[in-house]
């Protein structure tokens, strides 16, 4: 298996997710295989960034305001690939807006969380996807762009008194403080989405922290809650680097 570096820490609840779904993927993968002793596992390398400075420092449309944050995933990739990882895993969707920028000098394998979502929409039949994220990932074409290709239609929360409504329960759930925000983001979907649509439409958890919310979801890849369906971005990432280190 290839030796995973994972960029984490933003934050470190999700980095948590992360090293747990792909280590029981390696268990499962092994599970009906002849292997004695322990179940092998990918070497794994985590670059734990501070969360703070990443939130105080994004950018803006302003030019050039977005350096000092692209120079600090760079850094973070760069000693990864320094520490012999051969493919790499950013444990939050947020940095994804600015892959093109942040892995400049890169020559391994940064797995993209569009691709891996664009492919679980196209093998489970989702057309219709309503993107919840932070700002940066509401405010940008990154996830309509990419999903494009795979004949998918994102939206996102029209108003932006609704964007800060899920960037307000992020933040809560950045320091694991999960009580009632399953619901408060149910209610935010049923007042983005009209009932006619809410069956043909499936809810993307485009924040790392997101599926934190949903006790009991924590491995599923898709799911039900209250009469909307979820696709949980984490386990899709997540299972999509395993199997890339597994190749």
């Amino acid at each position: 298996m290839k030796k995973i570096g994972v960029v984490g820490g933003v934050g470190w609840p999700s980095t948590i997710e992360y090293y747990r779904l792909i280590c029981e993927a390696s268990q499962l993968f092994h599970k009906d295989k002849d292997v004695s002793g322990p179940v092998p596992m990918p070497e794994i390398s985590i670059e734990s960034l501070d969360m703070s400075f990443t939130v105080n420092n994004r950018g803006s449309s302003e030019p050039g305001s977005w350096k000092e944050w692209d120079e600090y995933f760079n850094s973070a990739l760069k000693r990864l690939v320094k520490c012999g990882a051969e493919l790499i895993l950013i444990a939050s969707v947020t940095p994804h807006t600015r892959l093109k920028e942040i892995s400049k000098g890169i020559h391994i394998p940064v797995i993209s969380i569009y691709d891996s979502v664009g492919s679980y929409c196209n093998s489970n039949g989702i057309k219709d996807l309503l993107v919840l994220g932070t700002m940066p990932t509401m405010n940008s074409p990154m996830f309509k762009d990419a999903l494009g290709p795979f004949g998918v239609n994102v939206s996102y929360p029209e108003t932006a008194g609704m964007k800060e409504k899920i960037v307000q329960i992020i933040e809560r759930l950045y320091q694991n403080q999960t009580d009632g925000a399953a619901s408060d983001i149910d209610k935010i979907v049923k007042s983005c989405i009209s009932e006619k649509e809410l069956s043909s439409t499936t809810v993307c958890l485009g924040c790392t922290e997101l599926p934190l919310a949903f006790e009991g979801s924590s491995n599923l890849s898709g799911f039900g809650h209250d009469a909307v369906r979820y696709l949980n971005s984490s386990v899709v990432h997540a299972l999509s680097v395993f199997e890339a280190c597994a190749r």
